[in-house]
């Protein structure tokens, strides 16, 4: 009976604190608004453009790395395409 109800309790601890350090997109996001006329949504850095945002819309910035020395910020991309994406960090307001 100790040991059943032991190891009920270790997996307890084991999902209580996975979930502590799990955080979600949601809560790791700030909305921003993209500062130039236009910007291509890239795949990864410096790679393929699969969206395109205008000067007004917006990208909820997650993160950022930087590039052969430029800076880019990964988030989801608001615009006709709504999709997660790389874009140069210097066109967010």
């Amino acid at each position: 009976m100790k040991t059943r109800a032991a190891t009920a309790a270790g997996a307890l601890l084991a999902t209580a604190g996975l979930l502590a350090t799990t955080a979600s997109p949601a809560e790791a996001v700030t909305r921003r608004t993209i500062c130039a006329q236009s910007v291509w949504v890239r795949d990864a850095p410096a790679g393929h453009a699969i969206a395109i945002l205008y000067n007004g819309e917006s990208f909820d910035y997650d993160h950022s790395a930087y590039h052969n020395g430029y800076q880019w910020a990964y988030g989801f991309a608001y615009g006709g395409e709504n999709v997660w994406g790389w874009l140069p960090y210097e066109y967010l307001c």
